[in-house]
């Protein structure tokens, strides 16, 4: 079993945030093979540890056990496909995602696949997103992958040529390249990349990033659209988390919801900045991904990084607002 301690801050937002009751999981366990759910793993064991957890009783090693089998891979915030540049009506908790329909769907058409032909160990670096005309957003660590400095200016690795793929859905083979044409922008203190690409996606409008926080950036309810990838670095254990999750489908356009939690310090690029925290699954490829706050309907974040049950990091796009350049560039901003 995992550090208790790790585990527990999940089950909180679970009980408390989400408001998930034992009806909740019993109504889990009847939506047998839908995305997201494992029902096996909800027994009448499960729900009756997860009776004593909400009520504040004493747990055992047992109880503790079976609510990691249902925070893995029910709880930690699942993984949705994308198919048809939308999704499926979303079950509890997640409900709430489907009155915001429209917008997310916009969002959908806005958000690419970054890829890297003619990189040597990479089919793809990470996602982008679209922030203004012809205007593509991603990391700086994301660009790393693709991307030099010689002299002063930015120029494109030899050999590589970076194109983003608006598609890449689940059951798909469609696919809507789009090329890169050239970098335009580093941030030095923030982990964010700008580059230029030959045109808009098909029906898209550049995704326009919050210039302001939103009243309470912690406990709102949030989602991440990107290419989750299987990372094969960790344990075995972590790898067979990963599957349970993300049902072992990868590279695939995804939605991904979860709560924002405030700020939380991070390391980026050696230094300490005072990142957007989220709680959203999110693997490797999700680098670049946009971190959007549902109710409000902005983007509040461009996804960065995380640490495993901690919390997950994004640079807040209002620090993007207060740099002159993003904006002389023609980045939207509300």
């Amino acid at each position: 079993m995992r550090d208790w301690a790790q585990v527990e801050p999940y089950l909180r937002r679970m009980s408390e945030t989400d408001g998930i009751t034992e009806d909740h999981l019993w109504s889990m366990r009847e939506r047998s093979g839908t995305e997201g759910t494992d029902p096996g793993k909800l027994t009448d064991e499960s729900v009756d540890s997860w009776s004593r957890f909400r009520k504040g009783e004493t747990l055992t090693l047992d109880d503790k056990s079976r609510l990691e089998a249902i925070v893995i891979p029910n709880g930690l915030r699942p993984s949705f496909d994308i198919q048809d540049g939308g999704f499926p009506d979303l079950p509890i908790p997640w409900e709430p995602l489907n009155a915001h329909r429209p917008f997310l769907n916009s969002c959908i058409r806005g958000i690419g696949r970054l890829n890297v032909p003619g990189h040597a160990t990479l089919q793809y670096a990470g996602t982008a997103f679209v922030v203004g005309e012809r205007l593509l957003l991603t990391n700086r660590h994301v660009a790393e992958a693709f991307c030099q400095t010689g002299g002063s200016n930015l120029v494109f690795t030899p050999g590589i040529t970076p194109s983003v793929d608006m598609k890449q859905e689940v059951g798909s083979p469609s696919a809507e390249i789009i090329h890169v044409t050239k970098p335009v922008l580093i941030l030095p203190d923030w982990d964010a990349a700008l580059f230029q690409i030959d045109a808009m996606p098909n029906g898209a409008a550049p995704l326009k990033l919050a210039s302001v926080p939103p009243t309470n950036a912690s406990g709102r309810l949030a989602t991440i659209i990107g290419y989750p990838a299987l990372d094969t670095r960790g344990s075995t254990e972590e790898i067979l988390q990963q599957i349970q999750i993300f049902r072992a489908i990868f590279d695939k356009k995804r939605l991904q919801p979860g709560r924002l939690l405030g700020y939380r310090q991070a390391v980026s690029f050696g230094a300490s900045v005072n990142a957007l925290a989220h709680d959203c699954s999110t693997l490797g490829g999700n680098s670049g991904s946009t971190v959007i706050d549902v109710e409000g309907e902005t983007i509040v974040g461009l996804h960065f990084g995380g640490d495993y049950l901690v919390a997950n990091y994004a640079v807040p796009s209002w620090e993007l607002a207060g740099h002159q350049r993003l904006r002389d560039e023609g980045v939207l901003f509300t």
